[in-house]
């Protein structure tokens, strides 16, 4: 079957900013994809089963999370542009709540409407932009920092 790219990218990038490890984003993705493939989620139509995927993925990962990220070099296997300095959101994950900190790679990274992210996690839209407002200020003041 022919897979949207954008489902591919969208886990990938989830996992990756929300582990910023490359085994953990490879892993878990490849579980993802299977899963959204399995029930025939990979189009576009189905994003707020790629939000309750996610979402329960990522609540799977907690027992067996990498370490954090301190800003040390990333396995040749990530590419990133050097430009790229991730140290502020590894603090911000580091420090955040966690549902803020998903709410804002949900939103900000990867582009979910309020009302896709609030389906797909069960909450209401304001609670979404409550979440989303306060791990921006949160994510500011790591800026700052």
């Amino acid at each position: 079957m022919q897979h949207d790219a954008s489902v591919i990218g969208a886990v990938a990038k989830y996992f990756f900013f929300i582990s910023l490890d490359a085994h953990t984003t490879f892993s878990s993705s490849a579980k993802v994809i299977a899963q959204l493939d399995s029930h025939n989620w990979m189009g576009v139509g189905h994003r707020v089963e790629w939000v309750r995927a996610l979402h329960r993925a990522k609540s799977r990962m907690r027992n067996s999370a990498a370490p954090a990220w301190t800003g040390g070099a990333l396995p040749q296997s990530v590419t990133i542009p050097s430009e790229l300095d991730l140290s502020a959101w590894a603090t911000f994950l580091n420090s955040a709540h966690a549902e803020e900190a998903e709410a804002v790679l949900l939103s900000q990274i990867l582009g979910f409407s309020e009302a896709e992210i609030a389906q797909g996690l069960d909450v209401s839209e304001g609670t979404v932009r409550y979440r989303v407002g306060r791990g921006l200020r949160h994510l500011g003041g790591c800026l700052e920092s």
